[in-house]
């Protein structure tokens, strides 16, 4: 198995932080769906999800202390924490978020949002262990 999907997401990743839109939009499938834990933060497109992305850049800095990428062949799991998420109602977990990213051909076409990092995990279809 080879490691381009965690490298497409690990990309994906350094766009945001660099906020770079136009890498973002080559990155995303036309019709990439973003599944967020909320109805308000579904996404049916890329249009929409660049949108998504172009307000979260309001903040100053990334928002994130913390970052974990698991493998998942198709998947990749992506841990997320941070003060940006601690100011979230809706991230019970101290400030922590699980994304789990399906890729296609080298494209995102989906990424998914979850509370809870089995839950994440479980979804990729993966059996990632806890670190030690």
């Amino acid at each position: 198995m080879t490691q381009a999907n965690l490298e497409v997401v690990f990309d994906h990743l350094y766009a945001r932080r660099s906020r770079d839109i136009a890498r973002l939009e080559s990155q995303l499938d036309p019709d990439v769906v973003h599944q967020g834990v909320l109805p308000e933060l579904v996404c049916h497109n890329r249009d929409e999800v660049l949108e998504n992305v172009r307000r979260g850049f309001a903040r100053d800095d990334f928002g994130v202390d913390r970052l974990e990428l698991i493998d998942a062949g198709e998947r990749v799991v992506v841990g997320l924490a941070g003060p940006r998420f601690r100011e979230m109602p809706w991230a019970p977990r101290n400030g922590q978020i699980y994304m789990v990213y399906t890729l296609r051909d080298g494209q995102i076409v989906r990424m998914d949002d979850y509370l809870n990092r089995a839950e994440a995990i479980a979804a990729a279809g993966s059996a990632a262990q806890d670190w030690v």
